[in-house]
């Protein structure tokens, strides 16, 4: 019976040691909140920033409350010029995550960022003008679209960053299958591991092959299809497609051959 009672006298303590653990850590989530709130008033355009980031990254249900008054504040801190509110808020428009997707609204905050040198933010505005770029319908549109993604594309790569080198070389592809840029690029990302970079860069070799049939566009076609493929992107279509084409080439080939003897 000593025994028993000792038991529960253990267990009764560990579960109050724990539940004043839960709501201590509460407690500490409350008084945080209401910290950065306070600071976030007084005008601290970093609290401003971080509350929101706070409330967002917790996953708590008593703080899910306080998002909509979490992300005014963050709307502040991107008006007074807080480069990384800027560029989060830009990016939730642009994704539509929490928020309805509006690319206009989008590029408006990201253009803070960029201006800034915000490599992110440019890279996403970049891939703003390209999408209207490659959406418009009128030529004189479509050029200075191309223009804007170039110039902000370009700013983008200037640290190298895989998925800048990666998206810019697509784009250069989408608009000039030949383009010696888009080859360098896509080479660098899908050199680095890149396995999307690897796809694209097969698939450009695949339609320069279509053009001009030359073996050593398809050899290389193939080769980085393959490659994407082993690094686990979905490319097998894409392949069965490239083999397809060759063979009815060299059937015809062989047809157009035999016909001429």
């Amino acid at each position: 019976m000593k025994v028993l009672l000792y038991l529960f006298v253990i267990l009764y303590c560990v579960i109050g040691q724990t539940n004043e653990k839960v709501a201590n850590s509460e407690n500490d989530i409350t008084i945080k909140y209401q910290e950065l709130k306070m600071a976030a008033i007084d005008g601290d355009i970093n609290s401003q920033y971080e509350i929101f980031n706070f409330v967002n990254s917790n996953n708590d249900p008593k703080l899910n409350e306080h998002l909509t008054e979490a992300f005014k504040f963050m709307i502040k801190a991107g008006d007074a010029g807080h480069t990384e509110a800027q560029f989060t808020i830009g990016s939730m428009y642009q994704a539509g995550n929490l928020l309805e997707k509006n690319s206009d609204v989008a590029l408006g905050w990201l253009l803070g960022a960029a201006k800034n040198d915000h490599r992110k933010a440019q890279l996403l505005v970049g891939n703003n003008y390209s999408i209207r770029a490659i959406d418009a319908t009128e030529a004189k549109v479509k050029n200075e679209n191309n223009e804007l993604a170039i110039y902000w594309y370009e700013k983008s790569i200037i640290d190298s960053s895989i998925m800048a080198l990666k998206q810019y070389g697509i784009f250069l592809f989408m608009i000039d299958t030949f383009s010696a840029k888009a080859d360098k690029l896509l080479s660098q990302a899908a050199e680095s591991g890149d396995s999307e970079a690897m796809y694209w860069l097969g698939k450009m070799y695949a339609h320069r092959w279509s053009d001009n049939k030359g073996d050593v566009e398809f050899e290389l076609a193939h080769s980085w299809l393959e490659k994407a493929k082993l690094n686990g992107y979905k490319s097998q279509e894409f392949i069965d497609g490239l083999n397809e084409r060759k063979k009815n080439y060299l059937e015809r080939i062989a047809k157009e051959n035999k016909e001429e003897q």
